[in-house]
Protein backbone atom coordinates (compact mmCIF):
# COMPACT_ATOMS: atom_id res chain seq x y z
CA UNK A 1 0.00 0.00 0.00
CA UNK A 2 1.38 3.37 -0.90
CA UNK A 3 1.17 6.27 1.48
CA UNK A 4 0.24 9.38 -0.48
CA UNK A 5 1.24 12.92 0.25
CA UNK A 6 3.21 12.72 3.47
CA UNK A 7 4.90 16.04 2.76
CA UNK A 8 1.97 17.74 1.03
CA UNK A 9 -0.32 20.30 2.57
CA UNK A 10 -3.36 19.11 4.48
CA UNK A 11 -6.19 18.33 2.11
CA UNK A 12 -9.03 15.93 1.60
CA UNK A 13 -8.31 12.57 -0.04
CA UNK A 14 -8.73 12.02 -3.78
CA UNK A 15 -12.41 11.22 -4.37
CA UNK A 16 -12.10 10.58 -8.12
CA UNK A 17 -12.88 6.90 -7.59
CA UNK A 18 -15.59 5.66 -5.26
CA UNK A 19 -13.80 2.32 -4.79
CA UNK A 20 -11.03 1.95 -2.22
CA UNK A 21 -11.08 5.57 -1.12
CA UNK A 22 -7.98 6.08 0.99
CA UNK A 23 -7.11 8.57 3.68
CA UNK A 24 -3.61 9.69 4.66
CA UNK A 25 -2.19 10.12 8.12
CA UNK A 26 -1.66 13.77 7.17
CA UNK A 27 -5.43 14.05 6.67
CA UNK A 28 -6.59 12.32 9.84
CA UNK A 29 -3.84 12.95 12.45
CA UNK A 30 -0.90 15.00 11.12
CA UNK A 31 0.77 15.18 14.56
CA UNK A 32 1.55 11.47 14.16
CA UNK A 33 3.51 11.74 10.89
CA UNK A 34 6.65 10.85 12.88
CA UNK A 35 5.39 7.23 12.83
CA UNK A 36 6.74 6.83 9.29
CA UNK A 37 10.21 7.75 10.59
CA UNK A 38 9.77 4.93 13.14
CA UNK A 39 9.21 2.41 10.33
CA UNK A 40 5.42 2.33 10.41
CA UNK A 41 3.51 1.77 7.18
CA UNK A 42 -0.11 2.34 6.26
CA UNK A 43 -1.77 -1.06 6.45
CA UNK A 44 -5.45 -0.32 5.88
CA UNK A 45 -7.57 2.73 5.23
CA UNK A 46 -11.23 3.53 4.76
CA UNK A 47 -12.81 6.90 4.10
CA UNK A 48 -16.57 7.52 3.99
CA UNK A 49 -17.22 11.06 2.73
CA UNK A 50 -20.99 10.50 2.69
CA UNK A 51 -20.94 9.38 6.33
CA UNK A 52 -19.81 12.65 7.95
CA UNK A 53 -16.27 12.11 6.64
CA UNK A 54 -15.76 9.15 8.95
CA UNK A 55 -12.46 7.40 8.38
CA UNK A 56 -10.18 4.67 9.69
CA UNK A 57 -6.45 4.37 9.13
CA UNK A 58 -4.30 1.56 10.52
CA UNK A 59 -0.53 2.00 10.62
CA UNK A 60 1.62 -1.03 11.39
CA UNK A 61 5.02 -1.26 13.05
CA UNK A 62 7.14 -4.20 14.16
CA UNK A 63 5.76 -4.70 17.70
CA UNK A 64 2.41 -2.93 17.52
CA UNK A 65 0.02 -1.04 15.28
CA UNK A 66 -1.77 2.27 15.76
CA UNK A 67 -5.24 2.86 14.41
CA UNK A 68 -6.91 6.21 13.95
CA UNK A 69 -10.70 6.41 13.81
CA UNK A 70 -12.43 9.65 12.85
CA UNK A 71 -16.09 9.71 13.81
CA UNK A 72 -18.02 12.90 13.01
CA UNK A 73 -14.83 14.95 13.22
CA UNK A 74 -13.44 13.53 16.47
CA UNK A 75 -10.34 11.33 16.15
CA UNK A 76 -9.77 8.36 18.45
CA UNK A 77 -6.39 6.61 18.65
CA UNK A 78 -5.91 2.98 19.62
CA UNK A 79 -2.66 1.08 19.92
CA UNK A 80 -1.99 -2.66 19.97
CA UNK A 81 -2.76 -5.50 17.60
CA UNK A 82 -5.32 -8.20 16.97
CA UNK A 83 -3.04 -10.62 18.88
CA UNK A 84 -2.66 -8.57 22.11
CA UNK A 85 -5.78 -6.44 21.89
CA UNK A 86 -6.40 -2.76 21.23
CA UNK A 87 -6.11 -0.04 23.88
CA UNK A 88 -6.80 3.68 23.91
CA UNK A 89 -3.49 5.48 23.41
CA UNK A 90 -4.20 7.73 26.39
CA UNK A 91 -4.46 4.67 28.65
CA UNK A 92 -1.17 3.28 27.33
CA UNK A 93 0.56 6.62 27.90
CA UNK A 94 -0.74 6.81 31.46
CA UNK A 95 0.31 3.18 32.06
CA UNK A 96 3.92 3.57 30.88
CA UNK A 97 4.42 6.97 32.53
CA UNK A 98 2.62 7.61 35.81
CA UNK A 99 3.24 11.35 35.50
CA UNK A 100 0.88 11.52 32.49
CA UNK A 101 -2.61 12.55 33.61
CA UNK A 102 -6.03 12.81 31.99
CA UNK A 103 -5.93 16.55 32.71
CA UNK A 104 -2.67 16.83 30.75
CA UNK A 105 -4.14 14.88 27.82
CA UNK A 106 -7.37 16.87 27.74
CA UNK A 107 -11.00 15.83 27.43
CA UNK A 108 -11.32 14.61 24.73
CA UNK A 109 -7.61 13.80 24.47
CA UNK A 110 -5.62 16.29 22.37
CA UNK A 111 -3.96 14.56 19.40
CA UNK A 112 -0.88 16.80 19.38
CA UNK A 113 -0.31 16.26 23.11
CA UNK A 114 -0.69 12.49 22.70
CA UNK A 115 1.71 12.48 19.73
CA UNK A 116 4.32 14.42 21.72
CA UNK A 117 3.94 12.12 24.72
CA UNK A 118 4.17 9.04 22.52
CA UNK A 119 7.44 10.30 21.07
CA UNK A 120 8.80 11.07 24.56
CA UNK A 121 7.78 7.63 25.85
CA UNK A 122 8.52 5.65 22.67
CA UNK A 123 11.00 3.23 24.28
CA UNK A 124 8.63 2.48 27.18
CA UNK A 125 5.73 1.84 24.78
CA UNK A 126 7.86 -0.41 22.55
CA UNK A 127 9.07 -2.35 25.60
CA UNK A 128 5.48 -2.73 26.80
CA UNK A 129 4.36 -4.43 23.60
CA UNK A 130 7.38 -6.73 23.70
CA UNK A 131 6.50 -8.11 27.16
CA UNK A 132 3.45 -10.37 27.60
CA UNK A 133 3.39 -9.86 31.38
CA UNK A 134 3.25 -6.07 30.95
CA UNK A 135 0.44 -6.50 28.39
CA UNK A 136 -1.59 -8.35 31.02
CA UNK A 137 -0.96 -5.51 33.48
CA UNK A 138 -2.01 -2.99 30.82
CA UNK A 139 -5.24 -4.90 30.20
CA UNK A 140 -6.10 -4.73 33.91
CA UNK A 141 -5.17 -1.03 34.02
CA UNK A 142 -7.31 -0.26 30.94
CA UNK A 143 -10.27 -2.16 32.41
CA UNK A 144 -9.95 -0.10 35.59
CA UNK A 145 -9.81 3.18 33.59
CA UNK A 146 -12.89 2.19 31.57
CA UNK A 147 -14.82 1.26 34.72
CA UNK A 148 -13.93 4.61 36.29
CA UNK A 149 -15.13 6.43 33.17
CA UNK A 150 -18.45 4.57 33.18
CA UNK A 151 -18.83 5.35 36.86
CA UNK A 152 -18.29 9.07 36.20
CA UNK A 153 -20.72 9.07 33.28
CA UNK A 154 -23.56 7.10 34.82
CA UNK A 155 -23.19 7.81 38.52
CA UNK A 156 -21.76 11.35 38.28
CA UNK A 157 -18.97 10.64 40.74
CA UNK A 158 -15.98 12.93 40.71
CA UNK A 159 -12.61 11.24 40.03
CA UNK A 160 -10.63 10.47 43.17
Amino acid sequence: MEVRGISRTLMEPDLSSHKNIMIDLADIAPAFLFLFDKGFVAKASDYRPKEFGNAVLVTAGTLFSIQFKRDRGQVFVEIGSDAVGWHWLEHVLEFVNSSVTQQQLGEPPNLAVMADLLQLNWTKVANLFGDQQKILQLQAFAKQKSAALLDRIFFHHKPA
